[in-house]
């Protein structure tokens, strides 16, 4: 038992160290990510609890023998109350976080909630499975970098509106962006089980693709928070001074005597 535990969490953990190890210029203490990625597990079960009440209104479908159900089932049985759950959790565990004061900590957190979700997901799944080393291996290198990815959007948007872009496309982007990656994924992975082979053959390379594409979005989203955190804190020197003042702490930061609740 205790051995498939730490296969389902290995992944999600060494994602977890990049992270930490990318935040290089102010990093976040490591037992606000570990309560991060608890609140991550709780999302976990909070997705149960939304499908459970989507399917009491109705809007639930489980349907894995066609097309149109695997579709429909990758977006309403995954992508919608997975990531309501990790916003939630996420939002709760930022709105009166004082070290949340630069752009990158939002994918950092971010981060450390979705790997949290695929940590305790991974646990469920191993536990269930009669190959529990090759499920674990498999789920590894697809479903736990793909919340990691997610979940680096979800911040990435989260900061922008925390920071000051309170146009409405950002806030909708903040939960729209990760559904619709996570349906998308979840749409392939699920068509792939019913079709042909010629046809998975395809299924398979637009999966590969999706995730490569994802990849490279997630390494830009980060490099593009972290430039902003770097022009914040080197500004450019006053001419004739050997000194460069203190750059102004962003709004929300804990050096903000006007700070305010992060997400509206």
């Amino acid at each position: 038992m205790l051995l498939i535990i730490a296969t389902a969490l290995l992944p999600a953990l060494l994602l977890g160290w990049w992270i930490y190890r990318k935040d290089s210029m102010r990093p976040e203490p490591p037992q606000m990510l570990f309560k991060a990625f608890f609140y991550g597990m709780g999302s976990a079960f909070l997705s149960l609890v939304i499908t459970t009440i989507m399917g009491v209104m109705g809007i639930m479908v489980y349907d894995l023998g066609s097309y149109v159900g695997a579709v429909s089932t990758a977006l309403f049985a995954a992508a919608v109350p997975e990531e309501i759950a990790k916003l939630t959790m996420l939002w709760i565990f930022l709105r009166k976080n004082p070290y949340y004061d630069e752009y990158f900590d939002g994918i950092v957190y971010a981060a450390c909630v979705g790997l949290g979700f695929a940590g305790a997901e991974n646990i469920l799944y191993l536990l269930q499975s009669e190959d529990w080393v090759g499920t674990g291996i498999v789920r590894g290198l697809t479903a736990v970098p793909a919340h990691f990815a997610i979940a680096c959007a979800m911040g990435y948007f989260y900061s922008k509106r925390h920071f000051g872009d309170r146009s409405n496309l950002t806030a909708a982007c903040i939960l729209g962006v990760p559904i619709i990656i996570h349906w998308v994924y979840d749409a392939l992975a699920f068509s792939e089980m019913l079709a042909a082979p010629a046809l998975s053959v395809v299924l398979n390379i637009l999966f590969v693709l999706l995730i490569w594409r994802v990849y490279k979005s997630t390494m830009r989203r980060i490099g593009d928070l972290q430039q902003q955190d770097q022009a914040r804190m080197t500004p450019p020197p006053v001419p004739g001074s050997h000194r460069s003042p203190m750059p102004p702490p962003l709004p929300g930061s804990r050096n903000d005597n006007n700070n305010n609740t992060p997400l509206a």
